[in-house]
């Protein structure tokens, strides 16, 4: 699904060469559930930055979902990038003045799906995360946690291969975050394949595969007997 071999990205200044990623090697095959850890600096964001396209590498090789990325124009990455990739952030990124149904809609619209497909498809992903009678609210109108769930919702609307996660339950309360936690794993158990960078070693733990990210490079990648879930819920109220 996704295999980055020695991969380099280096941000340049008039008098500072900064090697976020070196020699950063990857592979994730379909339906695995991959947790990446690390201090802040290390790298996470321009690893989930170059691997959900929105940025280039300097050196290596990329394949996602058997494409070879490198030298696409920009036009065949956005493509790439709308068609295989579902992007859940910290913040949510809903338009507050749309309805849930319209905050899910809108990327939709972008690919050109017709009315009826981007009805079907909103109704699959709201029914996935369990807010389908919500679908008439505005974004202020729900919790934050359920606001998450929504921006899940937009990003399984899209049918990716992927779903890149960057600190989903950044921004929750530990009843909020262990709910989307929860929902993550019932969409990975379901074959979603899913990337998620966090700073909570509780949540690392709950995932079977762990790598770990430090100075740019992969110092560590730990296979887990993943905590079930009454073992998680007592982690994360302990």
């Amino acid at each position: 699904m996704l295999n980055m071999q020695s991969i380099s990205r280096i941000f340049k200044t008039d008098t500072i060469k900064t090697h976020a990623l070196r020699d950063f090697n990857l592979n994730v095959k379909p339906g695995e559930f991959v947790s990446v850890t690390g201090p802040s600096g290390s790298g996470k964001s321009t690893f989930l930055n170059v691997a959900g396209l929105l940025d280039g590498f300097d050196g290596g090789s990329y394949e996602l979902d058997g494409v070879n990325v490198k030298g696409l124009k920009d036009d065949e990455l956005s493509r790439l990038r709308n068609e295989k990739i579902g992007f859940i952030f910290q913040s949510y990124n809903l338009i507050p003045d749309f309805n849930i149904f319209d905050n899910i809609d809108m990327p939709l619209r972008y690919r050109g799906f017709s009315a009826k497909e981007r009805k079907r498809r909103i109704e699959n992903a709201l029914e996935q995360v369990g807010l389908a009678s919500r679908h008439k609210y505005l974004p202020s109108q729900l919790s934050g946690g359920q606001q998450q769930r929504i921006a899940i919702a937009r990003a399984l609307a899209g049918e990716p291969k992927i779903l890149l996660a960057d600190e989903p339950t950044g921004n929750l309360d530990s009843l909020m975050a262990r709910q989307v936690m929860e929902l993550l794993h019932t969409l990975n158990e379901q074959g979603s394949t899913i990337i998620m960078v966090t700073h909570d070693p509780d949540q690392a733990r709950s995932i079977k595969r762990n790598v770990q990210v430090i100075d740019g490079q992969i110092t560590d990648m730990s296979i887990y007997a993943p905590l079930n879930n009454v073992a998680l819920n007592k982690a994360h109220t302990a």
